[in-house]
Order: structure tokens, then C-alpha cells, then sequence
């Protein structure tokens, strides 16, 4: 049973480790500790760079120094995924540091944390692990706005992609039973034919690939519908969030003259919003420039929340009806389909993180409380019992 079990949840983007009976404790990331530490050593001992002068006139003084360029270029960190290892009471997660992004292994009972690599601006969108080829996989973003899914061996060392094509793949997930399965949601990107540029994104669809013999198919793909952070059971259940797909430009801007005129403008909004996004959250970044130097205010948007690829406005939370307190609306819907060409069953509404559990029971967030699900007998809908509370969940796992 379940409520028997720990859980890990990733809120705010820290990583915090659930008893059933409301115990919590934080996870810390000593490798980050260290490297905060750095910064803050390197920053008091230059701090006399960046004083104040009482005669700063000419090139030598501000000009020269950089007045303001005291103020830290290091984000905080943040714990962006995380999974179970192969080993009892150890996990793998993505951490990341300012502009720096690394996997890690963690041993819970020991607190002990390993690096496996890190590395400079370099978006993860999705971890998972494969017990049976003792294979990490990641989702990693290039420079050229795709996204594809990587796999490397236990002690991070890179074996070889295992998705390709003009696409963002993320959120791997390992498909119970299977040796080398993996599900993922996917999005197909448009691109300017004359400068290559990205323009526009698909509806983001379902799919699994075995990287081993080389297969692959398609699960959940609807154009009116985004299925996104998919989740298989034991007994091949695909669920996923299924929210509305967002309509292409030229669909919503209709036939008037100022809408016409608008799209270009609107069309390039919505993209370099998107490719932003990948920027703030991970590279603590952003892509336009303001002018002068980096400070902490553009590490940080206190007002909006990345989630599977959507921006979250929060002020929304509590005026807009859709969202009645969630941080997601409730169009965002739990979905389980059994086959294919099977209708899909509607599990819970305003759904923005969950976790499928070996005895078919499910773990899920509206962004805040977290709850426990557990199928019905017969044709019953299920039971639902509130386990905790956090703000702004974003991952969840059971251990």
C-alpha cells in the first residue's frame, strides 16, 4: 500500500522528502553549497572593484570597474527532476546552479550526494532511469531549438541519442517490464523556409521508442489536444495530462485587417517566449538584453511559472475562475486510456504534476496540495485523500 511509502516533491524548486503521517525534510545539494559558497568568497574578495569612490569622474572609476557588477551572477539553485536510481533509498536528479545544470546521485539513508557531470546552459526537459539496461536518460535541449532524448550509462558518461528529428522530446519516462522502452511527449517544430528560423510548434503528442531494436510508434496525438508529462503503468495504462492544444496563429488572429496585420508580431512573440523560456528557467538568462550589467532581478520572475512548456501567469491563481486557487486551470486534466483507440477516463481536474504508483494507484499535485488516488472497485471512480501541501509543486516521486 502506498501509505506506506515516502515520497519526493520538488516545490519551488526545492527537494523535499515526504513521511505519509506529514513529515517532511529538505534534501540539500552539497555540490551547490560549494559552489554558492565560491561565488561568495570570489565576490568578497573583489569587492573593492566595485566600491564606491569618493572622485569618480574619467574612464578610471565606474567605467573601468563596472559599478553595479558587484551584484551576483549566480542564481540560486534549484532542483529541476528527479528519479529512482537502481539502488533501494537512491535517486538521480538534475540540479541547477546559476547558469550551470549537472546529474547527480544521492543516496537518501546517507545523504550522500555524486556528481556525475555538469555542464554550462544546457536545458534538461526530462530524466528517467531503466532498470534493466541500467540506462539513465535525458531529455537535452541544442542550440538549434530541438530537443532530443540521450542515454548514458550509471556513471553519466554519454552513449548515444536515441530520438532525432525537428522536435522538442521531452518528460522520459521508462515503460515498466520493457528492457529499453522509453514513453516521452513530443512537440513538431515549423521553421522560416528561406532563414530556418523557428515559427511555430505542433500540439505536443505521445510516443515510445525501444532504442535497443530500434522501433518506435505514436500513443496519444490529437491536434486539439497537448498530452504532455506521460506516465505508463505495469498493466500498460498510458497516462498523461491533457490539456488544449494551443491553435496556431493564423487560427486565432480570423480574418480581420488588424488581426492580419498583427500576426507576424504575434507570431514572434509567442516563439521567442517559448525559446525564452529554456533560457530563464535554466540559464537563468534572459535571450533580449536591457543593456548593462547582469543583476539579480532578471534571475527571477516572481510573477510566472514555466510548467510543461506553458507560462503560468500566478496572479491568474486566485482571480481567474478557471484556475479557482490552482496553479494550473481546469481544462488541465489527469487522463488514463487503456488502448489506443479507447476512450479516455478523466481522473482529476486543475492537474499540474503526478506520479503512477506500483499498485496502480496514483500520486498527483494541483500545484499545491498533493494527493493520493486509488481506483475504485468495480465501476467506482476512485477515492482521493490529501497527503500535504507545498507551493508551486513541480515534480513529484514515489520511492
Amino acid at each position: 500500500m502506498f501509505l506506506n511509502q515516502q515520497y519526493l516533491v520538488i516545490a519551488g524548486g526545492d527537494l523535499w522528502l515526504h513521511d505519509t503521517d506529514g513529515q517532511s525534510t529538505q534534501i540539500y545539494s552539497s555540490f551547490a553549497k560549494e559552489m554558492l559558497q565560491r561565488e561568495a568568497d570570489r565576490q568578497r574578495t573583489t569587492s573593492w572593484k566595485y566600491a564606491e569612490r569618493e572622485d569618480s569622474k574619467g574612464l578610471i572609476g565606474p567605467a573601468l570597474w563596472g559599478r553595479g557588477g558587484g551584484a551576483s551572477n549566480l542564481a540560486p539553485a534549484r532542483f529541476l527532476h528527479v528519479c529512482k536510481a537502481g539502488e533501494p533509498r537512491c535517486i538521480y536528479y538534475v540540479l541547477s546552479v546559476g547558469r550551470t545544470v549537472g546529474l547527480f546521485k544521492y543516496y537518501l539513508d546517507e545523504e550522500r550526494e555524486i556528481r556525475l557531470f555538469h555542464r554550462q546552459n544546457t536545458p534538461v526537459l526530462g530524466l528517467s532511469y531503466l532498470p534493466k539496461t541500467q540506462h539513465i536518460v535525458l531529455a537535452l535541449m541544442g542550440n538549434d531549438g530541438t530537443a532530443h532524448l540521450e542515454v548514458y550509462d550509471e556513471e553519466g558518461t554519454q552513449k548515444g541519442a536515441i530520438t532525432h528529428g525537428d522536435s522538442v522530446d521531452a518528460a522520459p519516462a521508462a515503460m515498466p517490464g520493457a528492457d529499453a522502452t522509453v514513453v516521452y511527449q513530443s512537440w513538431g517544430l515549423a521553421r522560416n523556409v528561406d532563414t530556418g528560423a523557428v515559427v511555430g510548434l505542433g500540439h505536443s503528442a505521445v510516443h515510445w521508442v525501444d532504442y535497443k531494436a530500434g522501433e518506435m510508434d505514436s500513443l496519444l496525438d490529437d491536434a486539439e489536444w497537448d498530452f504532455v508529462a506521460p506516465r505508463i503503468s505495469e498493466d500498460r495504462v498510458i497516462y498523461a495530462i491533457r490539456r488544449p492544444s494551443d491553435k496556431p496563429l493564423h487560427e486565432k488572429a480570423g480574418g480581420a485587417a488588424k488581426d492580419a496585420f498583427l500576426m507576424p508580431l504575434r507570431l514572434g512573440k509567442a516563439v521567442f517566449g517559448y525559446l525564452n523560456l529554456f533560457s530563464m528557467m535554466y540559464g537563468k538568462e534572459p535571450l533580449r538584453s536591457a543593456g548593462g550589467l547582469r543583476t539579480p532581478e532578471l534571475d527571477q520572475d516572481l510573477g510566472s511559472l514555466w510548467l510543461h512548456g506553458r507560462r503560468i501567469e500566478l496572479s491568474k491563481v486566485k482571480t481567474d475562475p478557471e484556475y479557482a486557487g490552482n496553479l494550473v486551470p481546469a481544462s488541465w486534466k489527469l487522463i488514463a486510456q487503456s488502448g489506443r483507440h479507447s476512450a479516455p477516463e478523466e481522473i482529476a481536474n486543475h492537474v499540474a504534476q503526478f506520479e503512477v504508483l506500483g499498485d496502480g494507484a496514483l500520486l498527483y499535485s494541483n500545484g499545491y496540495d498533493i494527493y493520493h488516488w486509488q481506483r475504485g472497485s468495480g465501476n467506482g471512480n476512485g477515492t482521493t485523500r490529501k497527503l500535504a501541501r507545498r507551493d508551486l509543486v513541480e515534480g513529484l516521486l514515489a520511492l
